[in-house]
């Protein structure tokens, strides 16, 4: 179950009292209660009862099962897509989740990417590195069709947006965190801030390297972490934790 349910539950058990305490003549109070409260723990002591299960049948400690078992009770989904992928898994149950995951990443594998500006697949266009980020298997990674750069700075997680911005609708300027030099205050600061600088002596900073476009990484860039938070921005579906898990499942079947 997810949290839409017991919501959705609570509201059908609260309504029920209502209508119940109304209209009595209608003769509803067995189902504000036991039938509604019993029903509503039920299922998700079911799906509770299956984390428990499979995460016992494949490796998990005692206190671990009954972890996924409390997450399976709350929300049966993270169980399936975040707990689950850490578990000892045979070859044929990673192949059926890699298959599932295509629901979520839309697409054919965990190492391919989705354009969602033109809805097609570039096929092994990602890799792990460092064991929990991600990066492309080349530079520059476009999309055949549209021309979207995604080893640019708007996915990166070494790119700062420049103060003020609203991140979800205003982020194409800001600064690398990695690439840094010296630069002229009047080009990083707002007037007032360079003012201010200026009287203290300052003309120049050593900071983070400006990016007046985003979608055009800087020359000397060589080291692209993908950001699934920043992602998420244009809608590329499932680059977060989850991407990682399943490239770390596709590469134990390869």
């Amino acid at each position: 179950m997810t949290w839409h349910w017991h919501l959705l539950f609570f509201i059908g058990w609260i309504s029920v009292g209502i209508i119940s305490s109304s209209f009595p003549t209608l003769n509803i109070s067995f189902l504000f209660f036991p039938l509604i409260p019993i029903f509503w723990v039920s299922v998700p002591i079911f799906f509770a009862g299956k984390a428990f299960v499979y995460s016992s049948h494949h490796g998990s400690s005692l206190f671990s099962a009954f972890i996924n078992a409390i997450i399976g009770f709350s929300h049966y989904p993270k169980f399936l897509w975040s707990r689950r992928l850490t578990l000892k898994l045979p070859s044929n149950d990673i192949q059926t989740i890699l298959k599932e995951s295509v629901n979520i990443t839309k697409v054919s594998a965990p190492d391919s990417l989705f354009c969602p500006f033109c809805n097609i697949e570039i096929p092994q266009a990602l890799r792990l590195v460092s064991g929990e980020n991600i990066t492309t298997t080349k530079r520059p990674i476009q999309c055949p069709r549209c021309g979207l750069r995604f080893d640019c700075c708007r996915y990166c997680q070494n790119y700062e947006v420049s103060g003020g911005q609203g991140w979800m609708h205003e982020n194409s300027r800001g600064k690398c965190k990695v690439i840094k030099e010296v630069q002229n205050i009047d080009t990083l600061c707002d007037p007032s801030m360079a003012n201010r600088l200026r009287d203290m002596g300052w003309d120049s900073l050593y900071t983070g390297l400006s990016i007046p476009d985003n979608f055009t990484p800087p020359d000397r860039c060589r080291q692209f972490m993908l950001d699934g938070e920043k992602a998420k921005i244009d809608h590329i579906p499932g680059m977060g934790k989850i991407r990682i898990l399943l490239m770390k499942l596709q590469n134990k079947l390869d």
